[in-house]
């Protein structure tokens, strides 16, 4: 018996999803990255989920740091939701990265439809479930979207596009309820999440133009009555989309910071970016997770001039291909393109000037283009599929699907680890100073002190008031035992950037490390005034706060073994693992260095996965000399919080010290 179009159609689409599941089956252990380290792992506001409301009432819980704290409480809510679903004591990626994958999945299924419906509205042909399905395909395994999935804290981007294209669902299935604006709930949902949702307003304008009114661009520019039959209904969406908008922006901290600063330098390098993404669209061989591409010297510079041409033939071809309604879905696929890049390639000034990771909704709007200009093409060279045809398309769509599933496998290592990924942005950006700090720490937590200092200096040679650079450079002079050449560089660092709270918990985990523990309160109440659900500096002001200590006590003055009793016996009265950290901490400083092992494991006992409980046993270790245990009890450590410094420092004493 044989299948019907439609079931042969089921089955195909459950071989892609097998397709795309086997590629990125190495991702779902990838570590966090990138801004993952202040909206996620160091985050404590998504550590409680009973803090919901409070997102949508206070943007500062979506990050620690309080220039990136934007208003955008879906997103932080899909956080809490995924460390509460993870059951752990701190957040490990797994758990979201099944989630990020689940929602790519379900979008790649509802723009399956939403493409065959395309393609079905503006011409009859055979080929239209078949270029509906291929190109779902290519969507699912495209190299260009591992950039957004595997980046955790891009599920903004990932999930709003969900909801874009599920608010075209329902306008489409549910024509009878358009009177309720039921399809701008999908939208509303993906707005709170991240804000190009809104753009699904002026999309939807150009599908009821090309689709509904039927009209091509210069139909509708020479017939302007009629175009406002499609843009008449659209005046409530509209002023809801408007209304979000300034509600998100008013909702915004003040101490939010978009990081760009000339918004019409940025306007004119946003044309030669379009072309780069245009590119990674065809052949995506220069994805990198942090660019070192800046803005155009000036206006009349050669990357402006072929970027406005590159833009304009884009907009011809659109112009063009409305004229016939086959090829309208060309031109809408295009003008997508182009629409779902007015948020961040446009007039409001990022610190980035591009990033691949933005692409992934504007990215659906070519994939649409390629879907209808293949249609085309096919029918008018074979209306009807012999066998022979039949074969050798379906041989070169499991050819081409192939290749960018290996790429999109082979990118998900490249997204492994913090040193991968980051070797990988020294080598595509060798002018990126954050990606030599960050390969730099990478380095550093191996023991590769001459390479990690050569990578914190390049840092700083391109950017030299780079307060992170100065802050690792820190770190890794305290490792190597060097405190008199560290201090300067957190201090520096605080010169520099006086309102980035990362400043103010690496420089008061110095002093603290080195018993000036009267010096570290100031620096960490400036800091918890910026960022008070900083996860690091509420840890080290439990450890000043819950113990009564003698200021003057410093790392090379033990502490008398009567106050040592004292302060045990307090602990004891009041178990945490915070207070057990702080006697973990009393006995290393006094250079009772078993007695802090013990402290710090009493300290996982009451909290599993206690980062800087892992970190207290490695130093002790290290000056034990049992390097093994020491990089054991490091890289456990480094397992519930990849981004603890102090770890990596103390990792790379351990390995040091065991090859010697």
């Amino acid at each position: 018996m044989s299948l019907s179009n439609r079931q042969t159609a089921f089955i195909i689409l459950i071989i892609l999803i097998t397709a795309a599941t086997f590629s990125y089956s190495n991702h779902f252990n990838n570590s966090f990255h990138f801004d993952d380290a202040h909206t996620i792992s160091g985050n404590l506001s998504i550590r409680d989920i009973h803090n919901v409301g409070k997102f949508f009432t206070d943007g500062r819980t979506m990050s620690s740091l309080p220039a990136n704290q934007d208003y955008r409480p879906g997103l932080t809510t899909l956080n809490a939701i995924d460390f509460y679903l993870s059951g752990k004591s701190t957040p490990e990626p797994f758990v979201f990265h099944v989630s990020i994958f689940c929602s790519f999945i379900l979008a790649g299924i509802l723009f399956y439809l939403f493409l065959y419906h395309i393609l079905n509205t503006s011409a009859a042909s055979v080929y239209n479930k078949w270029l509906a399905l291929f190109v779902t395909g290519w969507f699912w395994l495209h190299p260009a979207n591992a950039e957004t999935i595997n980046y955790i804290i891009a599920r903004g981007d990932s999930f709003s596009t969900l909801c874009v294209i599920l608010s075209f669902i329902i306008y489409i299935k549910l024509p009878a309820q358009r009177k309720y604006y039921l399809y701008l709930l999908p939208m509303i949902i993906g707005f709170f999440v991240k804000e190009p949702a809104i753009m699904f307003v002026p999309l939807l304008f150009f599908y009821k133009l090309f689709f509904e009114q039927e009209l091509s661009l210069w139909e509708a520019v020479s017939k302007p009555l009629r175009s406002l039959r499609s843009f008449i209904p659209l005046i409530i969406p509209l002023l809801i989309a408007v209304g979000l908008f300034v509600f998100s922006r008013h909702m915004a901290p003040d101490t939010w910071v978009p990081g760009g600063y000339d918004k019409w330098r940025y306007l004119f390098t946003q044309p030669i970016v379009v072309f780069h993404y245009f590119n990674n669209f065809i052949l995506p061989l220069n994805l990198v997770v942090d660019t070192d591409w800046t803005l155009v010297p000036s206006y009349t510079d050669e990357k402006v001039i072929i970027g406005l041409a590159f833009v304009l033939a884009l907009l011809t071809l659109a112009f063009i291909s409305s004229a016939k309604k086959e090829w309208r879905p060309v031109a809408f696929g295009v003008l997508w393109f182009f629409i779902a890049l007015v948020p961040t390639s446009s007039i409001f000034p990022f610190a980035e000037v591009l990033n691949d990771h933005r692409t992934f909704f504007p990215y659906l709007g070519l994939f649409i283009a390629v879907a209808a200009a293949g249609r085309n093409i096919l029918q008018a060279r074979m209306p009807g599929i012999t066998t022979a045809g039949k074969t050798a398309i379906i041989l070169f769509a499991v050819v081409f699907l192939s290749v960018y599933a290996y790429g999109t496998h082979e990118r998900n290592n490249v997204w492994h680890t913090e040193e991968s990924l980051w070797k990988d942005a020294t080598i595509k950006a060798p002018g990126n100073s954050r990606a030599w700090m960050n390969y730099g720490n990478t380095q550093m937590s191996q023991g590769h002190f001459d390479i990690a200092e050569q990578c914190f200096a390049k840092a700083l040679s391109i950017t030299p008031n780079y307060s992170y650079a100065n802050i690792n450079m820190g770190v890794l002079k305290a490792a190597r035992g060097d405190h008199d050449s560290a201090e300067p560089y957190f201090k520096k660092a605080l010169e520099l950037d006086p309102t980035n709270p990362e400043c103010y918990a690496y420089y008061a985990e110095f002093l603290m490390q080195n018993g000036r523990r009267a010096e570290a309160a100031p620096v960490l109440d400036k800091g918890l005034a910026l960022s008070p659900a900083h996860e690091k500096m509420n840890q080290l002001a439990k450890q000043i706060k819950t113990v009564p200590t003698n200021n003057t006590i410093t790392v090379t003055i033990p502490e008398s073994n009567d106050r040592l009793q004292q302060i045990a016996k307090w602990t004891e009265a009041h178990p945490s693992a915070e207070n057990y950290l702080t006697l973990s901490l009393d006995y290393y400083n006094a250079k009772q260095f078993e007695q802090s092992i013990k402290a710090a494991e009493r300290s996982i006992a009451i909290r599993p996965g206690y980062d800087l409980a892992y970190s207290n046993i490695c130093a002790a270790y290290n000056e034990l000399h049992e390097w093994d245990k020491a990089i054991e009890a490091g890289k456990k450590g480094l397992e519930y919080n990849p981004h603890n410094a102090n770890i990596k420092a103390n990792l790379a004493v351990s390995y040091r010290g065991k090859q010697k």
